[in-house]
């Protein structure tokens, strides 16, 4: 992982995505200007149909650029569990690998359903960046290229990355994001990781 933004505050990184991700070459968020101007918010009816912006249900620019970051922080982080059973003879670290695998599929059909609630049509606006909490092109190269103890290391220290940046991430949306959906999503992820961090801490201890 890329030290140089592991360590960012993720309300921070919300406040940059918002903006469109200016700073890194993004494009900006959905219903936004061409000044970086805030996203509009939109409310969900019951039936899933958007319309204008609302007391409840409405999707504020930090629940949408919320969505899009965890899209694109679960679908590298798959590449990471589905390369795991290749390259790893410890059952512990395929079991939980499997495990966050098989969660990270259902996220993600939860998140693109929100996506789509909120309007905005779905787009890599992460393509190229090294996000904290992201499994980046190096990462995986070291990855491909390890097997066996060197390789659970280098799991490890990736997935602890994703994990932890995924619950600050969890914790950041819950107090700015202003969707029920997505602040109830948010709640479950934070649990699901934070017991999952429990189990690679078990594992990190097992291999010492």
């Amino acid at each position: 992982m890329n030290s140089t933004v592991r360590g960012a505050l993720p309300l921070a990184l919300l406040a940059v995505l918002v903006a469109g991700c200016a700073d890194s070459g993004g494009k900006p968020a959905a219903g936004s200007g061409g000044g970086g101007s805030a996203a509009p918010s939109v409310t969900v009816s019951p039936s899933g149909t958007t319309g204008a912006a609302g007391a409840a249900g409405a999707f504020n620019p930090t629940d949408v650029a919320w969505t899009q970051l965890m899209i694109a922080l679960d679908e590298k982080t798959l590449l990471l569990t589905d390369l795991t059973p290749k390259q790893t003879s410890n059952p512990g670290v395929r079991e939980l690998a499997d495990q966050v695998g098989k969660g990270h599929r259902g996220e993600l059909t939860g998140l693109r359903d929100l996506l789509r609630q909120a309007g905005v049509a779905e787009s890599n606006e992460h393509e190229g960046h090294d996000m904290p909490g992201m499994v980046t092109a190096d990462d995986l190269r070291a990855l491909n290229d390890a097997s066996g103890p060197a390789f659970d290391q280098l799991f490890v220290t990736n997935m602890r990355d994703h994990l932890e940046q995924t619950v600050r991430l969890a914790r950041a949306v819950k107090k700015s994001g202003s969707e029920p959906h997505i602040r109830a999503l948010a709640t479950q992820i934070e649990q699901t990781r934070t017991t999952q961090l429990d189990q690679l801490a078990k594992l990190e201890s097992q291999g010492r």
